[in-house]
């Protein structure tokens, strides 16, 4: 860890990857991860930046403990955001973010600028890396990473490669994605297909070995280690529509009806496993669908089934591995076809899509990710692409749907958690729970 001294740089217009020294100061004032990516997009990002364009950078950032020590690893993505126009850190955590860290040895960062004129993938091993040309664009997420059985794989879907303003990236074969505000899109218009982690995890020293037993011990045996034991995130949805918080249709009502078919229960009896079983703290429930397994987190029931009037827990799990696939974020895209919903009811566009239609929601959200004829107009589809604040720009219905820095919000409903307002309104990269969680 104290020899973390550079980050590898990819130049994807010119084809260069070479390493390079982090300035001494800033390694003092930002240890890694966020604070290390936002000083080089301060440094080197001019006002008014196009984010789809090649002079935007997007980092892959590991902190200094990235893979050393349990609970789950996460890197980051940050970049300037296609969805808000603003800064954007994006994490996602599984094997690839602890392969990341191994596989940049001596690097705290891949940074990313330029844009490629064939699609390439960016392949790490001992502190270096080389891209190369990529056959798997026009892939799923899930296909892209069978590509490569021997590495951990960060990558994109259909969406990213579309430039949908709310594509991710996914990793660990779409069960993790780094989700909100857009990174995936950013990938993609630089024609980066997938990130290729070839390394091992870090080896821990043995300054950290008693310390990380310790902390493995204290995390299982903790509320966090028994709560995500009991029912992770999914426990989310019953708590919120408990306490008057689940958004249910639209932003219309604050409670589901059948939250019971949508919730904890459902996704027990559902589930054929839980991610990681081998572990003190496993992850979360892992079910079938019709094209494999799934692993559907608090925000695809609340956002896809509350959200959308889907009480169905089988549809609701389904439409968050369309989303997975497609490498698009779940909140967002719940969102862009509540609005359209609403918008069709308000007679402002003309959309054949309703709540309850888990039909109709496939339909949408697979032409916002592919371009692929849908439900509305092929002009809705495009400005849903972009957002629900760029789809009001042109159609109006403000109002219909919350946001914050034209992020759209996650479906607690601030109105019953006050707090939760504040914490939309201060986010730094714009409508998040994930900021501060005062509900």
């Amino acid at each position: 860890m104290a020899g973390r001294h550079y980050v590898l740089r990819a130049d994807l217009s010119a084809g260069t990857l070479v390493r390079e020294r982090v300035p001494e100061r800033w390694r003092r004032q930002f240890i890694g991860g966020k604070g290390l990516g936002a000083r080089y997009l301060y440094a080197e990002l001019e006002a008014g930046t196009d984010a789809l364009g090649p002079a935007n950078l997007l980092a892959f950032c590991s902190g200094p403990l990235s893979g050393y020590l349990p609970g789950e690893t996460r890197y980051a993505a940050v970049t300037k955001s296609p969805l808000t126009g603003a800064f954007l850190d994006s994490y996602a955590g599984g094997s690839f973010a602890a392969r990341l860290a191994g596989s940049l040895d001596d690097c705290l960062a891949l940074l990313v600028t330029g844009a490629a004129d064939e699609p390439v993938r960016i392949v790490l091993e001992d502190g270096n890396g080389r891209i190369e040309p990529a056959e798997t664009w026009g892939d799923d997420t899930v296909e892209t990473a069978a590509h490569y059985p021997d590495a951990a794989v960060a990558c994109i879907g259909p969406a990213g490669e579309r430039g949908v303003a709310y594509a991710t990236i996914a990793s660990d074969g779409g069960d993790h994605h780094a989700g909100r505000g857009g990174a995936g899109a950013v990938m993609g218009a630089k024609g980066l297909k997938a990130v290729v982690a070839r390394g091992t995890e870090p080896e821990i020293p043995p300054e950290l070995a008693d310390l990380r037993r310790r902390y493995e011990r204290a995390y299982a045996d903790g509320e966090t280690g028994r709560w995500q034991r009991a029912g992770e995130t999914v426990e989310s949805v019953d708590f919120a529509n408990e306490v008057g918080a689940l958004a249910t249709e639209g932003w219309q009502r604050d409670q589901f009806e059948a939250v019971d078919d949508i919730g904890i229960e459902a996704a027990e009896d559902a589930a054929i496993g839980r991610e990681h079983p081998d572990r003190d703290v496993p992850g979360g429930f892992e079910v079938e669908t019709d094209d494999g397994t799934s692993v559907p987190r608090g925000a695809t029931p609340m956002t896809l089934g509350a959200g959308l009037g889907l009480d169905e827990f089988d549809a609701v799990a389904a439409l968050g591995e369309l989303c997975d696939r497609l490498g698009v974020d779940v909140i967002s895209a719940g969102n862009a076809v509540a609005w359209a919903v609403r918008a069709d009811a308000a007679d402002l566009v003309d959309c054949d899509v309703s709540f309850g239609d888990e039909a109709g929601a496939r339909r949408l959200i697979e032409a916002i990710a592919t371009g692929s004829e849908g439900p509305c107009d092929a002009a809705v589809v495009e400005a849903l692409a972009a957002g629900v604040d760029r789809a009001v720009d042109r159609y109006g219905g403000d109002g219909l749907i919350p946001t914050v820095k034209s992020m759209e919000l996650p479906s607690y409903d601030p109105r019953a958690a006050a707090g939760m307002a504040l914490a939309y309104a201060t986010s730094d990269r714009g409508g998040c729970h994930r900021r501060a969680r005062p509900i």
